[in-house]
Order: structure tokens, then sequence, then C-alpha cells
């Protein structure tokens, strides 16, 4: 081997040895341990006490050079306030399997900032990257697969058992990092989309039903901060529904504020599977109103082609739905997000 060439190979070997022991060190000496408790104990310092949320976190390691990966993690929400019958649940625990983030150390090199994710989580799998540069703060999330009804914000805004599994991708841009600002799209669909299970109560009086959804798409862009419905509707073999309208984001995202319109009808099919269908949404054709129809909303936001149509607006964590059948203001064609409309707020 020629001078040159020993001088060539030496220039790679070296950096590339001290690199990977560099590493090895790292990985094999770093706290993760006293990282992982770290965390914890000031996640939950930062909660109300005796009220607030409680993250746990079973084990902590390096994941490559410059990232993070967590397993076990589960996030207990707080308790809703008692009911008025004085009963008091538990809140619910939010559980990510696995997952893992890792700092871009070559983004670093040029003055930006990147962190990739990835991992297992509600089901399914999920990945993306948040990154800053010139004063914008860019999201991408991408979903596989995802259990809608382990989704914390769609069990509040849905009020059901949820049952789906969704797909898609989130790519937002944010400048100064302010949600209200965002500019992006989203693109994302549910299949084999089903709500109820014959035991949760609307409004503590109705108890809906398995009701089959399909397939649910939605399509909308954010322009600004406001959020616009391109498209939000299912067409399953018990219920067709439809949605259009925007929503303000705002941080955190379910104070988002919707002004959605929303429709749904049940299919005969539905409302002639049993007994309890045939009372709960009365039999087609016939003059007697089922117990859906008793109730002062549904009654209102029942138009003469059968669907059911209402106004959603406020907080995403607490939509308030108004009756808006055909020849009011709100009777656009519109359509909300789920099965909240159904019922009002709770």
């Amino acid at each position: 081997m020629n001078p040159s060439s020993k001088k060539v190979l030496k220039g790679v070997l070296y950096p590339t040895f001290y690199f990977v022991a560099f590493s090895g060190f790292v990985l094999l000496s770093f706290p993760y341990d006293r990282l992982r408790d770290r965390l914890v104990a000031e996640f939950n310092a930062r909660q109300p006490a005796g009220a607030g949320a409680r993250l746990e976190i079973d084990k902590m390691s390096g994941y490559w050079v410059s990232g993070v990966e967590a397993q076990g993690v589960k996030l207990h929400a707080a308790p809703p306030p008692p009911k008025a019958d004085g009963k008091a649940e538990e809140g619910r625990v939010v559980t990510v399997d696995d997952i893992h983030l890792r700092v871009s150390l070559l983004r670093l090199v040029f003055g930006t900032f990147q962190v990739t994710f990835g991992g297992e989580a509600f089901g399914g799998t999920l990945g993306g990257s948040i990154s800053d540069a010139d004063g914008v703060r860019s999201i991408v999330i991408e979903l596989d697969g995802v259990n809608v009804g382990d989704l914390p914000l769609m069990r509040e805004v849905v009020g059901l058992p949820l049952e789906g599994k969704l797909s898609g991708n989130i790519d937002l841009r944010m400048p100064e990092a302010k949600l209200s600002k965002a500019d992006g799209k989203v693109s994302l669909k549910i299949v084999e989309l089903a709500f109820g299970d014959g035991k949760a109560k609307i409004r503590d009086t109705i108890a809906l039903p398995r009701v089959e959804a399909g397939e649910l798409e939605l399509v909308a862009e954010a322009t600004e901060g406001r959020l616009k419905v391109e498209k939000l509707a299912a067409n399953g073999s018990d219920i067709e529904l439809a949605a259009d309208g925007s929503i303000r984001l705002r941080e955190p995202l379910d104070m988002s504020l919707a002004e959605l319109s929303f429709r749904f009808k049940f299919a005969d099919k539905l409302k002639t599977k049993n007994d309890t269908t045939k009372a709960l949404f009365g039999e087609p054709g016939s003059s007697v109103p089922g117990l859906f129809d008793l109730d002062p909303k549904n009654k209102t936001a029942k138009r003469p082609d059968g669907f059911y149509a209402y106004r959603l607006t406020g907080p995403l964590g607490k939509l308030d739905a108004v009756p808006a059948p055909l020849g009011s203001a709100a009777g656009g064609a519109g359509a909300g997000k789920g099965a909240r409309g159904f019922s009002g707020t709770r």
C-alpha cells in the first residue's frame, strides 16, 4: 500500500473508530434510569395536587447515538368530576407500548433542529418528525392501523365506545410554533368504524346499539390556523353521515373551536334488526316514533328525508350540539365529527 493510500485510510479509520467507541460508551454508560425518573418526577410535579394526570415509564434506553427509547409509557388522566348520582369514575389510561425519539445531529450542524419519532401505540404504529427552522415549526405525523377507541380526544368528542383502524398523515407548518397560525393538510381514514355497544347511554337516557359506519374519510386543509373540512363522510351498512365546516385551531388541541354542520341517517337495515332497534328507532313507515325521536333535540333535528341535522360549536373537548333541520339558519348540508352530534353535550 502506497503512503498516500495509508494516509487516506488512517484519516477514515481513526474518526470512524472514535465515533463507534464514543457511541458505545454513551449507550452503555448513560444513566437512562435516572433520566426516566427525572422526567416522570418533573411531569408529575407540574400537575395539580390530587387532581392532575400521572405519568409512568417502565423502561428507558438509548436509541442510536442521539436518541432515547421508552417502553411501557402510561399516562393516567385526571378522574372526571363525579356524576349527578355521586358515582366517581376513574381517569382513563393512555398507554404507549414503545416509542423512540432522536435528534438529528446533522441538522444541528447546519443550525436547525429536528426530532424524529416513531413506535408502537394504540394498537398500531406512528411516526413522524418535528423541526424548527427560520422561525417555523413543522410537524409531520403518519399513522397506520391505530385503534380509534384508544385515542383520548376521539373518546371525548364522540362520547361512546369506538372501534376502527385509523391511518393517514398530518402535515402542518406553524409560524412562531403556534398552532393558531398553522398551514398544512390533514388526510385521515378510518376503516371498519363502529360505535355504541348497547350499554353506553346517550345523555344518560338512551343506550345506542352497535352501529356499523364503514369507512370514514377526513380531508382538511389548514390556512392561518383555520382548518377547513373539505370532506368528512361515511356510508356504512347501518348509518350514513356527512360533514362540513371549519375548526379554529388552538392550544391545547381539545380547546380548538369548531364550527361544524353534521347530518346522519340510520339505515332501515339497522331499524329492523331486532325488537330493540325497532323500539329505539321506530319501524320504517310506522307512525309510531321510536325512543330516539322522543328526545326533544333529536325530534327537532329530524328532517323530512330522515336525516338528523345538527350544528356543532365550541371547544372540541366539549362540543355543543344544536338541532339544525331544513329551513333553519344553520341547516346546511353539513356535518360534524362523530357520534357526539347524536346527542349534544353529555
